[in-house]
């Protein structure tokens, strides 16, 4: 027997903490019935020696998924444990507009999983495709990318990098100009136009490489011009092919950032709560990009949740050696008396009348429970004497 989704009445619930759609902050351990089984079996998937990786959890709405993936990043952040794990809820209001593109997911569950020094490469990579452009109130670092476009070519911009110790395929664009802008930028945040412009002068010595650059010489920092953290900014491509290139940049450089910090810290969980909620760009990206890759040996030991009321079809993914698909059940009868009884302190119900009416789903009876605790009107005090 099912319910419907009763996520909409929330707001009339004086309780959250039992209720498995709202936010993962909600979580209240001490109110968690049942699914031993199934948080068995995850930790399970973070043995060695288990051959499976990827969890997929389907089942209706209030089912309690959420709670079960909060379950988990719980158990891995026990000390005993002390596993990284990031857990993405796609409902999250406070979440979803950090994670319209693969880009912002990228971001989010490289921040969530805490370990920021082995990150910085993927950072570094991130900066080169979102940056804005050089000018930012200066048109000295204006000055020298033009200058840069100007008097080399593609093959030219390709030996500064190399002399710089520059990887000129991480610098984002094709063209000359693209190439140029991130080049001057690239240089600029990590205080080496200093170097750039030696090196360019080494090139073409008849030109004043120098003009107006007095401040960001020598390791200067520009005279007080402020570099711009693209912690959030999009994506900085000029076409089609660009941005494919960005994204394939970023990707690289997540899993490579992925498989070093898997070197130092074995496993990393990463759980992605209501898949279905998920913008397309992101669901692609989870089934096109990131399941596939958990078959690399380099990232074996990455364990992935995924959970939804709708799962991604998987049928075609050559995954099914590392794949766990599952369903959540209703609560039986014992875990209901579990709950009102042990857990909420309610007593003396017709407990064959709470299963027929909720059909054992946690949502319905997290409700059910919440009516049926005594409500302590505010106003009682003032009314007392009258």
């Amino acid at each position: 027997m099912e319910i419907g989704d009763c996520t909409g009445l929330q707001s009339q619930i004086s309780s959250l903490y039992f209720f498995p759609e709202v936010p993962m902050s909600s979580f209240d351990d001490t109110l968690f019935v049942d699914r031993v089984k199934k948080l068995k079996g995850f930790e399970k998937l973070l043995l060695p020696q288990t051959r499976q990786s990827v969890m997929v959890i389907e089942a209706p709405p209030d089912m309690g998924k959420t709670w079960l993936a909060s379950k988990m990043r719980q158990y891995c952040q026990q000390p005993t444990v002390d596993v990284p794990a990031a857990q993405i809820d796609f409902r999250n209001p406070r979440e979803i507009h950090e994670i319209q593109d693969m880009l912002g997911l990228v971001r989010l569950l490289s921040n969530k999983l805490g370990h920021d020094a082995y990150f910085e490469h993927l950072t570094a990579v991130i900066s080169n495709f979102t940056e804005p452009d050089v000018g930012m109130g200066s048109s000295a670092l204006s000055g020298l990318r033009q200058n840069v476009e100007r008097y080399f070519n593609l093959d030219e911009v390709q030996g500064l990098c190399f002399d710089l110790g520059i990887t000129y395929e991480n610098l984002a664009g094709a063209t000359l100009y693209a190439k140029s802008r991130s080049l001057v930028t690239y240089c600029w945040r990590r205080n080496m136009v200093g170097r750039l412009v030696d090196a360019c002068l080494a090139l073409r010595p008849e030109i004043d490489w120098r003009a107006g650059l007095d401040d960001f010489l020598d390791g200067g920092d520009g005279g007080g011009v402020t570099a711009v953290t693209p912690s959030n900014a999009p994506l900085r491509a000029d076409s089609d092919r660009e941005r494919a290139n960005a994204e394939r940049q970023i990707n690289n450089a997540f899993f490579d950032c992925l498989s070093a910090l898997l070197t130092d810290k074995q496993p990393v969980v990463l759980l992605f709560d209501a898949y279905e909620a998920a913008p397309p760009e992101v669901q692609r990206w989870i089934r096109d990009i990131f399941l596939p890759r958990l078959t690399d040996d380099a990232l074996k030991d990455i364990v992935a949740i995924i959970t939804g009321r709708k799962t991604p079809d998987l049928t075609d993914l050559d995954i099914k050696p590392i794949l766990v698909e599952t369903k959540l059940d209703p609560f039986v009868e014992a875990d209901i008396r579990e709950y009102f009884e042990e857990r909420r302190k309610i007593t003396n119900l017709d407990i064959r009348t709470i299963i027929l009416t909720s059909g054992g789903v946690p949502g319905a009876l997290a409700m059910m429970a919440d009516h049926a605790m005594p409500a302590a009107a505010d106003d009682d005090d003032f009314f007392s004497d009258l």
